[in-house]
């Protein structure tokens, strides 16, 4: 999987674990989150113990993997044709299919104006990772027995504002997000295969019908961006170092980073 522009060589900072596990209950009480990060594994092999056998929607499954379930998503448990393409277990819907689609987001979603903005969309946004693997596997940060690829967070936007302030404070990077698109495009798909962090607000169909509240967002944090997002905690006003004032700085916040 490409990794982004973050180096390989600042993956774990010292005196930070890499056990994945430790660093659900610090972030869930360090942003006072509703529920539990989401581990999010792409893998060959099934979930080792404890999933869901359920269908699932992956808007669906995010909410429920927040909530404490083990979900193992695969070209036949995932409910949503699209979210097969998206997460790249199957390919992109074609012949009849692909007709059902394109009516169905232009004329019953009506999420596009036409099939040449759709089109367009799916032409300019990065490509699912088709034929990666055939379990995408979701569950609780502190449940998830294989390295995560990725870490979801469902938060309101200071949340959000702490996640990737705290995630960019090492190496000043800012993230290159991708908002268009199915969510588990933008939540799963695109941080997947650029190694970029990404913000979804979501596509509003699933916003509307899934249950997610008003002020609900996604933050993906690639793994590879975790150590170091962890080890920012301690350093950065984001998350527990006290803000300091000085002559000649005026009040914080008046600054900025311009």
């Amino acid at each position: 999987m490409a990794l982004g522009r973050r180096s390989l060589r600042c993956l774990v900072p010292e005196g930070v674990t890499v056990d994945w596990k430790d660093y659900s209950p610090r972030l869930k009480e360090l942003l006072v989150l509703e529920g539990s990060p989401v581990a999010v594994t792409y893998s060959m092999t099934p979930a080792l113990a404890g999933a869901e056998t359920d269908r699932y929607a992956v808007c669906q499954a995010l909410i429920e993997a927040r909530s404490g379930a083990v979900i193992d998503l695969t070209r036949e448990t995932c409910a949503c044709p699209g979210g097969v393409w998206h997460l790249g277990l199957g390919p992109r819907p074609s012949g009849k299919a692909g007709e059902v689609l394109k009516k169905f987001l232009v004329e019953g979603e009506k999420l596009f104006c036409s099939i040449a903005t759709m089109h367009r969309t799916m032409a300019l946004t990065s490509d699912p990772p088709v034929g990666l693997a055939e379990h995408v596997i979701l569950s609780p940060l502190e449940k998830a027995d294989l390295r995560p690829d990725l870490v979801v967070f469902l938060c309101n936007p200071e949340q959000a504002c702490r996640l990737v302030t705290l995630a960019t404070y090492p190496d000043g990077k800012p993230p290159r997000a991708e908002m268009a698109g199915s969510t588990c495009h933008m939540v799963i798909a695109y941080p997947l295969v650029t190694g970029e962090i990404n913000v979804s607000l979501m596509d509003y169909t699933s916003r509307k019908y899934r249950g997610y509240k008003t002020h609900d967002l996604f933050v993906t944090i690639p793994f590879h961006a975790m150590p170091g997002l962890m080890w920012s905690i301690d350093r950065c006003s984001a998350g527990t170092a006290k803000v300091e004032s000085h002559p000649g700085f005026g009040q914080p916040g008046a600054g900025g980073s311009g």
